[in-house]
């Protein structure tokens, strides 16, 4: 293929892990509140274990006689479930659920999502409101970008370097050692497919992944499942979310977190009510909680990523202070994103 070579990353070496992965696979309810109280909201999500466990204990000590039910999806779960069911189903909050999908959600059912016009929309940072100018119908709840998580230990052993640029991660020596998210079933896995597109345009992009495949290992359709691999040593190199890399490489010797000097892609990831449902019991002081109060330092434990102009501090010790972010095409254009996955052959 046409090669088209890339700065190298910025290696970022800190000790190693502490978080779960990118939406599960499987939904499940999680309840922790008695079934016998009579307000009961339940929330639709796509995040991590690890962010729904702090969610939940939050919501349960602001609205202690309130059973909240949060039920954990995966990315096109999420996205499939709330099509399904539409106005009529459980989900009176969604949490989480990819920008591009709640695009896709709006165009076909403009009024599914309760318009949050009167919510003070100044708070966020101008990057991530690009949709703003045609509706208020979701608010951006984090951004997530992608990194490389690397075991260096693996590598040493089998008597290979540390890859420094993506055209490193061509090389034959590693095959079958790499892993990444199936873009079709994860957010994360898209993300990095359509930076690599934005990065060398469509056609050097498709090529770039036709010369990786032999490299890689599992497409996941987890987007916290590569790191996870790299952790246990099933694979040498991952690609996952930042926070994520970079709490495993906290917690785990042996781990490498490499940030592109180049850029990095990311994802929004959105949060807002169903219509009908905010009239409902608790639901509207829920998210008004959520809104105003609770996400900020959500992002600070677990997705530090800019989206507010007055941004907390990360808490994820050795987090990148700043990085280059891709100027990402398509970011809130679902058919952009189909017309990338119909070309997606792995």
């Amino acid at each position: 293929m046409g090669k088209k070579t890339l700065r190298l990353f910025t290696i970022l070496s800190c000790a190693a892990m502490t978080l779960t992965g990118c939406g599960s696979s499987n939904a499940s309810d999680s309840t922790t509140s008695s079934s016998s109280k009579d307000d009961r909201v339940v929330i639709y999500t796509a995040a991590e274990d690890e962010r729904i466990a702090y969610i939940q204990e939050e919501l349960n000590k602001k609205f202690p006689e309130t059973e909240i039910v949060i039920q954990s999806l995966g990315t096109g779960q999420l996205l499939s479930k709330l099509q399904a069911e539409g106005k009529n189903g459980d989900c009176d909050i969604f949490y989480d659920l990819e920008v591009v999908n709640a695009e896709i959600i709006l165009n076909a059912d403009p009024d599914l999502f309760v318009d949050l016009s009167d919510y003070d929309f100044s708070i966020y940072d101008a990057s991530v409101t690009g949709y703003t100018d045609r509706h208020h119908k979701y608010a951006v709840n984090g951004k997530t970008a992608g990194a490389f998580l690397v075991n260096t230990k693996m590598l040493e052993d089998l008597g290979l370097p540390v890859p420094a640029t993506y055209e490193d991660m061509l090389k034959p020596e590693y095959k079958e050692l790499i892993a990444m998210p199936n873009p079709k079933s994860s957010g994360t896995g898209y993300s990095y497919y359509n930076g690599m597109v934005t990065v060398l345009g469509e056609d050097a992009g498709m090529a770039y992944f036709d010369t990786i495949n032999p490299n890689i290992k599992e497409y996941t359709t987890s987007g916290s499942a590569p790191a996870k691999s790299a952790v246990r040593g099933d694979v040498a190199i991952a690609y996952g979310l930042l926070w994520q890399c970079v709490n495993y490489a906290n917690e785990n010797d042996g781990m490498t977190v490499i940030v592109p000097e180049q850029g990095l892609a990311f994802d929004l990831f959105t949060m807002g009510m169903i219509s009908g449902h905010e009239t409902k019991g608790s639901v509207k002081a829920v998210f008004d909680y959520l809104y105003n109060e609770l996400n900020k330092p959500q992002c600070a434990k677990f997705n530090p990523d800019k989206i507010y102009v007055d941004m907390p501090a990360a808490e994820i010790a050795n987090y990148p202070a700043s990085y280059q972010e891709i100027t990402m095409n398509g970011l809130f254009d679902f058919e952009y994103k189909q017309n990338l996955l119909d070309k997606w052959k792995y």
